[in-house]
């Protein structure tokens, strides 16, 4: 999930971040979280228990990288 701004702004993405998060709790599905444009700060604000976990943000990796680290994932999860 893409963490921005406009994320937060949105009534309707703190309802799909809940069922997102209980699944990736329960085992079902990975949740790796981008930060856009936005601080550790910001997302405590947020979440606090979303700020406590693995995250990439668009300040220290690239698109490129970001994406390329989601597939290898996406391809490890298939073996």
């Amino acid at each position: 999930m893409v963490l921005s701004q406009s994320f937060f702004g949105k009534g309707w993405t703190e309802y799909e971040l809940d069922g997102l998060v209980t699944r990736a709790v329960s085992g079902e599905q990975i949740l790796l979280p981008i930060w856009h444009n936005v601080s550790k700060k910001e997302v405590m604000g947020y979440s606090p228990s979303l700020a406590d976990r693995l995250a990439r943000s668009t300040a220290t990796h690239t698109v490129e990288e970001i994406a390329a680290e989601i597939a290898d994932v996406i391809k490890g999860a298939g073996t």
